[in-house]
């Protein structure tokens, strides 16, 4: 994954602010991102979509709900380029 699409998937603002959510919390679900970051469920799904893509994100079903995380790996990988986003 180059770092250009992750400062181009960052760049929008709801993406941004659930990138930085995620890093915040230990795994959310969609309902939990709609709330925190007050947007609708649809926008939400579409954006985990475009982590999903990436291969950013991680998730673990529990029960009828998925729960979304940051790879580790990703978050190894990349920790100089989120330090410097984060600024």
């Amino acid at each position: 994954m180059e770092k250009f699409d992750i400062i181009r998937l960052l760049s929008d603002e709801n993406r941004y602010n659930i990138f930085m959510k995620l890093l915040e919390y230990d795994g959310l679900c969609v309902s939990e991102i709609e709330q925190l970051v007050g947007i609708k469920q649809a926008n939400a799904s579409k954006h985990i979509r475009k982590f999903k893509d990436l291969g950013i994100l991680e998730f673990k079903r529990e029960k009828n709900m998925i729960r979304y995380s940051i790879r580790e790996s990703f978050l190894d990988e990349h920790m100089d380029l989120i330090k410097y986003l984060m600024i």
